[in-house]
């Protein structure tokens, strides 16, 4: 019984000793020169460290970012996350006797300024962009008001992604309505045929309209065939 109750106070001593961490500042063992409290986000900094003779620093964890040490310098660059608002990164330090029988564990709090982020991340980036007349994007399924649609020219561009947004060359663009089955109005060239806007102007109710545009990308070695369906509506 007195074994059990043995184990499991050095179990316990294990773990809580695991979890104690000692405040760098002011300590005599260990010191970190310039004195500073709050880093500006991705900045680099240079810290002089020094630690007494009979202790060697083993390891230097920072817990948002990167802390890379050389000989007596410490650099840090912090790298969070939370934009345009203050966050905290914690710098621990691993520092151990020269006979390795004894290990401290230091600690240090900064505050890390965040900006807002300037270029927001683009995820599932958008493929194959059309657009009428280089203005409005057409989205598939989406209404559309016809007044784009019936001027006395009407062209389609495209785009290969909203990443980078390389124009395609446009070679055909074909029309077709839904309630005109097995009717396309084929043009040659980035352009609507006057025919298909004269039966797009027809349009007095929510109707689904084909939109099939071939194009190629500028290097000329890539072809692409696309179908987008849009509803178009009197407005």
């Amino acid at each position: 019984m007195f074994a059990l109750f043995a184990q499991c106070v050095h179990a316990y001593a294990q773990s809580a000793t695991a979890e104690i961490f000692i405040p760098l500042d002011d300590r005599s063992e260990i010191w970190l020169k310039p004195r500073i409290d709050t880093l500006d986000n991705l900045k680099e900094y240079e810290f002089r460290i020094r630690v007494v003779p009979e202790y060697k620093i083993n390891q230097f964890l920072f817990e948002k970012g990167l802390a890379i040490q050389t000989d007596s310098v410490l650099k840090i660059i912090p790298n969070s996350t939370k934009y345009g608002d203050i966050d905290t990164a914690t710098l621990r330090v691993v520092v151990t006797s020269i006979h390795g029988s004894r290990i401290i564990l230091f600690q240090k709090r900064f505050f890390v300024r965040v900006p807002e982020r300037l270029f927001p991340v683009i995820n599932g980036a958008k493929t194959n962009l059309m657009k009428i007349n280089d203005k409005e994007l057409l989205e598939r399924n989406h209404p559309y008001p016809k007044q784009e649609f019936v001027k006395d020219h009407v062209f389609i561009t495209m785009y290969d992604n909203t990443t980078n947004m390389k124009q395609l060359e446009v070679k055909n663009v074909s029309v077709a309505i839904y309630e005109q089955q097995g009717k396309q109005f084929e043009s040659h060239s980035d352009t609507l045929t006057m025919d298909a806007i004269k039966e797009l102007r027809k349009i007095k109710n929510p109707t689904p309209v084909y939109i099939r545009v071939e194009a190629q990308a500028p290097s000329g070695k890539s072809k692409k065939v696309i179908w987008n369906k849009i509803v178009i509506y009197s407005d």
